[in-house]
């Protein structure tokens, strides 16, 4: 059996991607172990009993290294953990610091590295744009309210205001634009982005590169509907070479390892491609990759414990992804369980 650890387990209105990642497992061929690493006793992911064998809570990634890494040895002396899959941006640097001593352990990562990620960062976004020959939006990074101003009255109204790990919001007038600003920054920090508006449909690339340029397969949806907060809800697979190929030239450029989202914007007019957006991670949606034959957490998986893994992008398209919302009810004693002592086996049990 193998054991896989994946974080971002919190399925709420802005979902992480480790109950799709887990669902994904769990479909595959692979025999799997399945671990929650969660930040919270709340996050839903803790109670999916059908997904997730057993949870801990882990230290935030904002602490010193020396408890986080203490508490995946801990995790790991009990479950000798083969994989952990890392799907937050946040926690990733963390990770970065600590994967070769995690190696040293036998616990295996496809994760970018320090330059990679921060080569992809939002600020960055228009090196990366000429580099693989396609468009960006204007867009202008702000530390301060001074800075939120000129940039509003640089780009025009409407315009995107995008915090620097999650979260972006149109903005329509200099009192949406702060308002806004306000929020993203009391939320994720420093900086926030002012991009320019451009009307077209919204398209998203994912995959997971192997460190050479190569990768895994690549699988395209089109957006249909998007919650407020900016995350896909309705989705449609698509079968798109310009896309693809654009995301061929990004992982060259890039060398990328591990997972990953591209996300961009086809303009309604012109028909050009506008990078937006490159999340380092899996998405929220991956299993729709999953579910339309290209399971990527599987092999991601295989790759890493050097078992024969599939690299081809033939998918179904024409696929329709419908989310929703659901509930469960568990038993109080394992919100007490897993607040009390950090850890909660799940007993295959549903009240």
């Amino acid at each position: 059996m193998i054991t896989v650890a994946v974080s971002g387990i919190n399925a709420v209105d802005n979902p992480g991607p480790g109950v799709g990642i887990i669902r994904a497992l769990k479909e595959s061929a692979l025999d799997v172990r399945t671990i929650g690493l969660a930040y919270d006793s709340m996050e839903p992911g803790i109670y999916l009993d059908h997904l997730v064998d057993k949870s801990y809570i882990m230290p935030y990634p904002s602490g010193d290294v020396i408890s986080f890494m203490n508490r995946i040895q801990h995790i790991h002396s009990i479950e000798k953990l083969d994989v952990i899959i890392s799907t937050l941006d946040a926690e990733l640097p963390m990770y970065m610091d600590i994967e070769s001593k995690l190696l040293a352990d036998n616990i295996r990562m496809l994760i970018p590295t320090k330059k990679m990620f921060n080569l992809r960062n939002k600020s960055k976004l228009e090196d990366i744009s000429k580099a693989i020959d396609i468009l960006t939006p204007k867009y202008i990074t702000c530390s301060s309210y001074g800075d939120l101003v000129k940039a509003t009255q640089e780009i025009g109204f409407p315009c995107m205001i995008k915090g620097p790990f999650y979260e972006a919001f149109k903005a329509n007038s200099p009192g949406e634009a702060d308002s806004y600003f306000n929020k993203l920054a009391e939320k994720w920090g420093f900086p926030i982005i002012a991009q320019k508006f451009v009307k077209g449909q919204e398209y998203d690339v994912i995959g997971c590169g192997d460190g050479t340029g190569n990768n895994m397969g690549l699988f395209a949806i089109k957006k249909m509907t998007t919650t407020a907060l900016g995350k896909v809800w309705n989705a449609v697979s698509i079968n798109n070479d310009r896309l693809l190929d654009t995301c061929n030239r990004l992982l060259e450029h890039l060398e990328w390892r591990g997972g990953f989202e591209l996300e961009v914007l086809i303009e309604e007019n012109t028909d050009d491609i506008y990078l937006l957006e490159i999340n380092p991670r899996f998405p929220a949606w991956v299993y729709m990759s999953a579910a339309c034959g290209i399971n990527l957490p599987e092999r991601m998986v295989r790759f890493l414990l050097d078992m024969d893994h599939e690299t081809h992008s033939n998918y179904a398209s024409g696929k329709i992804m419908i989310r929703y919302t659901n509930e469960i009810l568990k038993d109080i004693s394992d919100f007490e369980q897993i607040s009390s002592y950090g850890e909660l086996e799940n007993k295959k049990r549903l009240i």
